[in-house]
């Protein structure tokens, strides 16, 4: 994945947010009276900051990149920092905020409270190269103690995750599929021309999968609460994208026009999901026009011996050390290619000497598992190796380089200077191929990516329409971003070489399924051989579980008869590790391996065995042969004991 594919999905999901705008004061949208100006509200959370930005120490730097494209779009804007702070120490403690190299707010934090916001106004000139750049600086010293160790002092500042980024925006002037992309809400809503057209499923398919439908941000069909309208202080809350297949012509033409004082994006063509393709890659940047024709895209092909962090979500800066400072990488199995697993951690990595001669240490930890450490003791680049042992990588995964140098102390000295280091751009992840025999959710997720064969089986008598919400979260969970989809009429379309997803009621594969309800009535026991589900409670569910078909693997949703999935940020629908799931309408019921040791057992009490059988009254039978047992051994003994009467009387 290249880095600019990756910018251009930070981009998609960096607009998206909630609205959290403080009360008091009004938003920029408020402020206007204009019809022609819409309000997009974000939070620190929807930029990627899930948990906020902290200090302790009285020191620390952090700069957030806020992706805004076109500054032309946007009027002003506001930033309102939400901070918690506290100390145990009496110290003089300031924070610092820096818009590009301007200092734009200082505040002493002695008297501020426990709670405050800071709120800080920018304008379109903030905006340099597509990003606004804030730099937020924490310092603080207990001057009339010159002797004690600030790591004692307990002082802390912390920035809410729920901060929020506050826009005004001309709506005339987004008026690109590309600014569309970027500008768009979280919450999205797609319309669908056609119920039974094989291009509105994948379009419809690939939605799912970039507008975040397995966390419930992703609605089909008209919105019968009327909220397509802007809201009274115009807010733009719900994006709306019109999918619009066609028999012939061009694969899709975008455009976007601006109904009822919103942006709509409306995508036309024979194969629109490429449209969606386009605008989540490194080529959305030619999406910037009004009206968009295209016919093909092509992604870079993926080096399959390494993986550069570079082109993962890290930053990868040099950073000054006092005492400690992380380096954190997070990378999805959706990185890696296609039947590839991490083999080793191979980081080029350089620290300065202070002027005494000494340098730092390395430590590299992958999910919490402690990898290995070195010394940086030369003040050059150095190699750092590392070996990854096997079933370490999971769905979504962590790598931190923990940098520490010994602070000097002692002596009543001044804090200690910071020196420099840095996990240089030559960094990679050694990819291996993967181990046979692996068989979850997120193994299946990362074959995937190179294409899947998607069905909707006729025979299941569900259209487009219907299918959606039990597709779409599934979908969503399963199916990364790049990935293309290729829908298939029937069960019997899928051909060999590329991963499928089937919605049916009737098993796809070859082999039996963990769950198949071609035997009669199905019963869902636990570990005490308790009825969890069955008859029309498990019908009401769905079932996805992973099958086989011509020796190729794929996924099977049997979508339920109850209630659809209703999904949500704090609900999502998540598939990791396991190969059976139930899904109800709180999401995800149940989740297990049927190969590795399972949390429960299938049964068909109409279709039993002669193993399930002995499994369902195995205390009569085993109590009846030590009873048949224990009459053998007795006339055994007895008739031992006879012949020995006999013998002695004779």
């Amino acid at each position: 994945m290249s880095s600019l594919f990756r910018y251009s999905l930070a981009l998609l999901a960096a607009m998206a947010g909630h609205a959290h705008a403080q009360q008091g004061a009004p938003t920029p949208a408020q402020a206007s009276a204009s019809p022609a100006a819409i309000s997009r509200v974000l939070t620190l959370a929807d930029l990627g900051y899930t948990d906020g930005v902290s200090f302790r120490q009285m020191n620390g730097q952090a700069t957030l990149y806020v992706p805004l494209a076109q500054p032309q779009v946007i009027r002003d804007g506001v930033l309102r920092l939400q901070l918690r702070q506290g100390e145990t120490l009496p110290a003089d403690r300031y924070l610092q905020v820096r818009l590009g190299e301007r200092i734009v707010a200082s505040r002493s934090l002695q008297d501020a409270g426990d709670a405050f916001v800071l709120p800080i106004a920018f304008e379109p000139e903030d905006v340099t190269n597509g990003f606004l750049v804030v730099t937020i600086t924490y310092s603080g010293a207990i001057s009339d103690h010159v002797c004690i160790d600030d790591r004692a002092s307990g002082d802390f500042v912390s920035i809410s995750p729920q901060s929020t980024l506050e826009l005004e925006l001309t709506a005339d002037a987004v008026d690109s599929p590309m600014l569309f992309s970027m500008l768009r809400p979280s919450e999205m809503r797609v319309l669908l021309s056609e119920t039974d057209s094989l291009a509105g499923l994948a379009a419809a398919t690939r939605a799912a999968v970039l507008f975040g439908a397995q966390s419930g941000q992703l609605h089909f069909g008209p919105d019968d609460g009327g909220q397509d309208d802007a809201g009274p202080d115009g807010r733009w809350a719900e994006g709306v994208v019109n999918i619009e297949p066609t028999s012939s012509g061009a694969a899709v033409e975008m455009s976007v026009s601006n109904a009822a004082g919103l942006p709509e994006l409306t995508l036309r063509g024979s194969d629109p999901q490429i449209g969606l393709w386009q605008l989540a890659s490194e080529w959305n940047s030619l999406a910037d026009t009004q009206d968009v024709v295209t016919d093909r895209v092509e992604l870079a092909q993926p080096d399959l011996e390494a993986l550069p962090l570079a082109v993962l979500d890290a930053d990868l800066a040099p950073r000054e050390v006092v005492g400690t400072s992380e380096v954190l990488v997070p990378f999805s199995i959706n990185d890696l290619p296609s039947n590839k697993t991490v083999a080793a951690v191979d980081l080029q990595v350089a620290a300065a000497l202070d002027p005494e001669g000494r340098g730092a240490t390395a430590s590299v930890y992958l999910n919490n598992t402690l990898l290995g450490n070195r010394p940086l003791s030369s003040g050059l680049p150095e190699r750092l190796l590392f070996d990854v042992a096997d079933g370490l990588i999971g769905r979504d995964n962590l790598l931190r380089i923990v940098i520490q140098r010994q602070p000097v102390g002692g002596e009543c000295r001044f804090r200690p200077q910071g020196y420099p280091a840095q996990v240089l751009p030559g960094s990679v992840l050694r990819l291996s191929d993967r181990a046979d025999g692996s068989d979850d959710f997120f193994h299946i997720q990362q074959d995937f990516g190179a294409g899947v064969q998607l069905v909707l089986d006729p025979d299941s008598r569900l259209d487009i329409q219907s299918a959606m919400p039990w597709i779409a979260g599934v979908a969503g969970s399963l199916i990364p971003g790049k990935a293309p989809v290729v829908p298939r009429g029937t069960v019997d379309a899928i051909e060999p070489g590329m991963p499928f997803l089937v919605v049916s009621k009737n098993d796809p594969g070859d082999e039996k399924a963990a769950v198949t309800f071609d035997e009669g009535q199905v019963q869902i026991r636990d570990s005490d051989d308790e009825v969890i589900y069955s008859g029309e409670d498990l019908e009401r569910l769905g079932i996805v579980q992973i099958v086989s078909r011509n020796g190729e693997r794929g996924v099977w949703l049997r979508p339920g008869d109850g209630p659809q999935p209703v999904l949500s940020p704090q609900r999502p629908l998540v598939l990791d590790r396991g190969d059976l799931a139930l899904v109800g309408e709180q999401g995800v019921q149940l989740v297990t391996s049927m190969d590795r040791a399972p949390l429960i057992q299938v049964t068909y009490p109409e279709q039993q065995s002669l193993a399930q059988l002995f499994a369902k009254y195995r205390p009569w039978v085993v109590g009846g042969l030590w009873v048949l047992l224990t009459i053998a051994v007795l006339g055994f003994f007895q008739r031992i004991y006879s012949r020995r009467k006999s013998s002695s009387g004779s």
